[in-house]
């Protein structure tokens, strides 16, 4: 890629300055994963767990930005992953187990929407589920007809790829390979060490985890149709059922298993509302449940709701031990995250994991000077006196709480972008989507953020009683922050075309932008607080603005209601667009003052890089005296002085995090905070190894 040196046009003089760019002096830290990157991160999710006799845990997860879908711990460190199961049509699964030989992986092969052709790939329209066996490294271990890209995979399923066939769980012995056929209600099993299918047998109902007890017995979790929703039972290895059946809690949700031979016991790992790991005694003539591991109802329970502790967990996913005692649980946190605990045989904590972000923006709240740092469902606190790197951050809390707020939109949508702001002195939480369609507002009960407001261009699937078409605006008018069909208002039908641009200005008003048209730019004016602590807005009252002369495409708005200042980004007359991009900032920065006093005229305008489809900055922000804008693909940060437009300097990741970043992925992906000291904090999404990269940054 060629290095792209930006220049600054100053309008009021008509002249065209020449760039200037010193060398800044900043340092590289990061929020959200335990490690910093190069060969050590923890994966984006998981969604199972098996842990070696040794204390080596297998994970299982079916994506991984880095390509860690099924990654290698131990001891509180990470050894590695499988290779080749992450592009080329390979995606990860759900399930992982092994003997004292190989490790089996359930995963999936596509093909990349038709254009990867040859017997190694299924062909146009269908995926191929099934189960590769791997090295206990994670390399590949092949086999006398194997498929797929390394032959050593076995295929049970070949179905349209709308369709879910993938294998929810495995288990192996030194001879057998037991494999939880969800899709097709069957298990199956297979030999270990030719790969060959020996026996299978039809299960009432969808089984999905599995676990060997060593006396002859399968366990598996079963997903049932009717009442009670799910059930474990135990098959003899032949596949004949067995009389031990697990009594389980009524609300219980079933996520993993495991037998501890050492204890004769079966741990259950249980997603629903008491998020505990339960433990049944007496397995092999009547099991019954003796103990309860972990806080009831986990991080969504106790005096402090949300509240981060090592035994408050927050979607257990995962459950084993090891030939000492140890207890290993794995969760999927709400909204996306990874979290590893190792517990002694007395519940002391040994070790925690986290690789907790995944395409998500940060933000600082201005109260506390970046003490805490919130994205968008989980709360930091931060010690900036540490200047080791990674030291800075502790995790403090989880905003979401999907048991009380089911409907919260960041468990099913697209919630990407994040910004503290205070409304009469409240905290607030805002998010936009990934494509922004909509802006999100929650007010906070404590350490919850509480679904409060939403201005939307688009329907949420996610979103109950929402309006099936165009545009709406709801807010909580009985304070429950659920979604009544009563709530929402506005709701006129029109489709509106794609835009770029959402903001909330510091005295709650809202602004968004369509790229073209007339009057493009909309201000949805703070209209009161109601009761319950959540905004009201009205399109009613809305006020419409054209652009300024000279910009035919707006892609971003940030407004300063205490200074009148106006800043705009997009394409201008000068330097349109000439690629098929779309999402970007565009190719200028324009700051205009006096904005609702009517002028028009910029004070300042800086050239973006940009080279049509290849070079292009994806998110921009103001903080301070400094403007800051990321490059989508190189994550290289700009910038500028936010009084001339001059161009200060460059910020790329630093040597503290191995010079690496992913794509900067959505529109409102940098945030930056000034602190009292002068030094600027810029926080900027880093989705490819499950972090927030901050720079520290004093002029």
């Amino acid at each position: 890629m060629r290095r792209f040196v930006p220049i600054i046009l100053t309008v009021l003089s008509l002249s065209v300055q020449p760039a200037f760019s010193q060398k800044l002096s900043y340092t590289t830290t990061w929020i959200g994963n335990s490690f910093g990157g190069g060969r050590k991160w923890v994966q984006d999710f998981v969604e199972d767990l098996h842990v070696e006799p040794n204390g080596t845990l297998y994970t299982a997860s079916v994506w991984d930005e880095a390509g860690r879908e099924f990654g290698i711990y131990r001891n509180g460190d990470v050894l590695g992953e499988c290779k080749d199961t992450h592009g080329w049509g390979t995606l990860g699964g759900f399930a992982v187990a092994s003997n004292s030989k190989y490790l089996f992986i359930a995963h999936l092969q596509g093909n990349e929407g038709g254009h990867l052709k040859g017997e190694q790939y299924p062909p146009a329209g269908f995926d191929w589920t099934g189960v590769s066996r791997r090295n206990k490294d994670g390399t590949h271990a092949p086999f006398p007809g194997g498929r797929g890209r390394f032959n050593d995979m076995i295929i049970l399923h070949q179905v349209d790829t709308k369709t879910d066939a993938q294998i929810r769980g495995l288990a192996a012995d030194e001879q057998h390979l037991y494999i939880s056929d969800t899709y097709a209600g069957v298990i199956r099993v297979y030999n270990a060490e030719t790969m060959g299918p020996i026996r299978n047998w039809q299960v009432h109902g969808k089984p999905t985890k599995l676990a060997i007890d060593g006396k002859g017995g399968l366990w598996a979790v079963v997903e049932t149709t009717g009442r009670p929703r799910y059930k474990i039972v135990r098959f003899s290895t032949e596949g004949q059922i067995l009389p031990q059946e697990v009594p389980l809690p009524s609300d219980a949700v079933p996520t993993d298993l495991c037998v501890d031979r050492k204890s004769a016991s079966l741990l259950v790992a249980d997603n629903g509302p008491s998020q505990q790991i339960l433990v049944y005694a007496n397995i092999y003539a009547s099991p019954k449940l003796v103990r309860r591991f972990g806080e009831y109802r986990g991080v969504y329970g106790g005096k402090v709701p949300g509240l981060v502790g090592p035994l408050r967990f927050c979607g257990p996913q995962g459950v084993g031990v090891d030939s000492q005692g140890n207890l290993y649980v794995a969760c999927n946190q709400a909204g996306g995250g990874t979290v590893l605990r190792a517990f002694s045989p007395k519940g002391k904590l040994l070790w925690e994991l986290l690789g907790l972000e995944f395409v998500d923006g940060a933000d600082a709240d201005p109260k506390t000077q970046a003490a805490d740092v919130f994205t968008n469902e989980n709360h930091y606190k931060l010690d900036w006196s540490k200047t080791k790197p990674g030291s800075q951050w502790r995790w403090y809390a989880q905003t979401i709480d999907p048991f009380r707020y089911p409907n919260d939109p960041r468990l099913k949508e697209d919630c990407t972008g994040t910004a503290i702001r205070y409304i009469a002195g409240r905290r607030y939480l805002i998010t936009t989507g990934m494509f922004q369609g909509f802006m999100a507002v929650f007010r906070f009960q404590g350490l919850i953020a509480v679904p409060s407001a939403i201005v939307s261009r688009v329907k949420l699937d996610s979103v109950p009683n929402c309006p099936a078409k165009g545009r709406w605006i709801w807010r909580d008018a009985n304070g429950d922050g659920r979604f009544q069909a009563a709530e929402f208002s506005d709701a006129d039908g029109v489709e509106e075309g794609e835009f770029w641009a959402w903001w909330m200005d510091e005295k709650g008003g809202i602004w968004y932008g369509y790229q073209t048209g007339e009057k493009p730019i909309h201000y949805l004016p703070l209209l009161g607080i109601d009761r319950f602590g959540n905004p009201i807005y009205s399109r009613r009252k809305a006020q419409r603005f054209d652009l300024p002369p000279g910009m035919n495409h707006l892609l971003r708005i940030e407004y300063w209601p205490e200074t009148d200042t106006m800043f705009l980004t997009g394409y201008t007359d000068e330097r349109p667009k000439k690629g098929g991009e779309w999402g970007i900032v565009g190719t200028e920065v324009w700051r205009i003052d006096g904005w609702m006093k009517g002028n028009r005229k910029p004070k300042w305008r800086a050239v973006l890089p940009y080279e049509a489809d290849k070079l292009f900055t994806k998110s921009f922000c103001t903080a301070g005296d400094a403007v800051f804008a990321v490059e989508c693909h190189s994550a290289k940060v700009h910038v500028f002085d936010r009084n001339t437009g001059r161009k200060l300097g460059e910020i790329t990741p630093g040597p503290e995090v191995s010079r690496e970043s992913g794509w900067v992925d959505f529109p409102d992906a940098i945030r930056a905070y000034r602190r009292r000291n002068g030094e600027y904090l810029i926080f900027v999404e880093e989705d490819w190894k499950a972090k927030i990269i901050v720079y520290r940054w004093k002029p």
